[in-house]
């Protein structure tokens, strides 16, 4: 295979041989036809004196013209060629040469950076000596001569190579074919560039962008998380703050209600004994009336504030019970017989039998449990009729239910009923339906016994209360 200097060197001398022919030609042509004649019969004497100027002195000066320009435009094309080789030999690309069969022919200084072997060493050696032994077998250098061949040039073709010391780099391919004076394929020329670093650093990159997405996925997620608990918190304030205005208008309710229901009975109070005094003959029979009229309001009195302070005992969960096993069906039914004195519109059906187990609880507490349920079934069935009292026994507990035929509750209602100064929305509420502290004892003595309260209603139809009591057995076999 032809070098690239051999093959200039052959096109220039190719020109000279023509150059030189064809001045020599022109000159002698010229005087021939042009100058010979018009000399010869002018001067025939000195005839072969020009022959020999024209065709000596002339031809020779002709020829070493010609030889002068080609010289020159030769050592133009050298000093190209030394230029080109210069680069070519200094560039820090691996830039090789390869024959037909592979075979390294041309090794520079690149070369020898990039994988370490000298030229001596790679000179004559096959290509496939710098290429893993998987990549070969899986037939890397035809994939890259099938490429040049099909598009005559290969441009930044990505594969592996190993170094001298056994180092595996990324490599970028770049060549095109080298062809002799007749166009035939005789080898190719390849740019071999490292790009191991750049590869490495790119990866790098990869990694450090996926950690920061991935970091900043992390963020945004906490910052989403961060402001869904934020709203959460937000709405909770908003309930908060609803839920106290709420409360400070029961408050305000139970202010006036409690002032109400103090001054009620303070004026009857005060009325009776006012009469008392003002009556100057007292008969028996009228003043038994009037301290009645005192013990009822006193008794009314007492109620009240003992509700108040039972509410106080519930929040700061100090109520005490004095717990022991009782009977609870003689209790109803002596809670029964004083309700029933109290209403002549209202008569109470207890479906009870003669025996039922023993409860564990405070036998006041649960007589206070029974005359709220009672008293309150009293009152929301202003247009009187029966009113039911269930006992059901279970493993572990007793379950008492209140129905009446009253004006019912609503479901609205019905998740607030328990609570501390609930009312019904009614007109006549603060005359008729207490003071709303009566079904939030209720609920904090039945829970301080361990049992639950809930309620069933149909607005219009009625309402049914239940509550729980623990056996005495149970409580025993635990204890």
């Amino acid at each position: 295979m032809k070098s690239w200097h051999e093959g200039q060197l052959s096109a220039q001398l190719m020109r000279l041989r023509w150059l030189v022919g064809l001045a020599i030609w022109g000159v002698a042509l010229t005087y021939r036809l042009l100058l010979q004649d018009s000399l010869t019969r002018q001067w025939p004497e000195l005839s072969w004196v020009i022959d020999v100027f024209f065709y000596g002195v002339l031809g020779g000066l002709t020829v070493w013209a010609c030889l002068t320009w080609i010289g020159r435009r030769l050592q133009e094309r050298w000093e190209e060629a030394d230029h080109l080789g210069a680069a070519v030999r200094a560039s820090t690309y691996a830039i090789v040469t390869l024959d037909k069969g592979c075979v390294i022919r041309t090794w520079n200084r690149g070369a020898e950076l990039i994988f370490g072997y000298g030229r001596e060493e790679m000179i004559r050696q096959q290509l496939s000596k710098l290429l893993p032994e998987e990549l070969i077998g899986a037939g890397e250098l035809q994939a890259i001569e099938q490429q040049i061949e099909q598009k005559g040039y290969v441009h930044e073709y990505e594969t592996e190579m190993l170094t001298k010391d056994g180092r595996r780099i990324t490599v970028q391919l770049t060549g095109n074919p080298l062809t002799s004076d007749e166009g035939k394929v005789t080898g190719l020329s390849l740019v071999v560039r490292d790009i191991t670093a750049v590869k490495m650093s790119d990866k790098r990159m990869r990694r450090l962008y996926k950690e920061l997405e991935a970091k900043m996925g992390e963020r945004t997620k906490k910052l989403g998380l961060a402001h869904h608990e934020l709203e959460e918190r937000n709405e909770e304030l908003r309930q908060a703050y609803e839920e106290l205005k709420e409360l400070d208008r029961l408050k305000s309710d139970f202010v006036s209600m409690v002032s109400h229901e103090l001054r009620s009975p303070l004026t009857n109070i005060g009325g009776a004994v006012e009469l008392m005094l003002e009556e100057e003959e007292l008969s028996d029979e009228y003043v038994r009336k009037m301290l009645g009229v005192v013990g009822d309001q006193s008794e009314r009195l007492i109620r009240l504030v003992q509700g108040i302070l039972d509410v106080s005992r519930i929040d700061a969960r100090k109520l005490y019970l004095d717990c022991k096993e009782l009977d609870v069906l003689p209790l109803l039914e002596r809670v029964v017989n004083s309700m029933q004195a109290t209403t002549v519109f209202h008569w109470f059906d207890l479906s009870a039998t003669d025996e039922s187990p023993a409860v564990w609880g405070d036998e006041d507490r649960i007589e206070q449990i029974l005359f709220n349920i009672l008293d309150n079934a009293i009152k929301f069935s202003p247009s009187g009729g029966p009113i039911g009292i269930q006992m059901e026994t279970g493993n572990e507990e007793i379950t008492i239910s209140v129905t009446d035929p009253g004006v019912g509750i609503s479901q609205a209602n019905q998740d607030t009923v328990f609570q501390k100064f609930h009312r019904l929305d009614s007109e006549d509420s603060r005359e008729t339906y207490g003071h709303g502290l009566g079904l939030y004892i209720t609920k904090g003595l039945v829970e301080a016994h361990g049992g639950k309260i809930w309620v069933e209603s149909v607005e219009g139809e009625g309402s049914t209360f239940s509550f729980t009591l623990p056996l005495a057995r149970k409580t025993r076999a635990e204890t």
